[in-house]
């Protein structure tokens, strides 16, 4: 029965992990949709020589 009940709480624990980086994984894309956003709106329109 202990052995059963460590196998509970260690899935519970990967649960959560997955759970967790599933949400930073979503918070990163956004913030790298904003990133994009903002490189392409202060880009410059013209060609400019160097």
């Amino acid at each position: 029965m202990d052995i059963f009940k460590m196998i509970m709480d260690q899935a519970a624990g990967v649960a959560i992990a997955i759970l967790l980086i599933m949400r930073i994984e979503t918070k990163l894309d956004g913030l790298t949709n904003a990133v994009i956003k903002l490189s392409e709106a202060i880009r410059p329109t013209g060609k400019q020589s160097m």
